[in-house]
């Protein structure tokens, strides 16, 4: 596993916004996945990029 760190949009009482977040997959189009299943498929701003091994 492979820790990787992501900026998302999320919606905080009625207001967007960009929060960074980091998630541990196998490789980063799991872990691009797996952000979208959480926060939603247009939530991703940048990212996933690995932190480290």
């Amino acid at each position: 596993m492979q820790t990787f760190q992501a900026s998302v949009r999320v919606r905080v009482d009625g207001r967007s916004q960009i929060v960074q977040t980091q998630i541990r997959a196998p490789n980063s189009n799991d872990a691009r996945w797996l952000l979208w299943a959480q926060f939603g498929f247009h939530s991703i701003t940048s990212g996933p990029s690995l932190v480290k091994q």
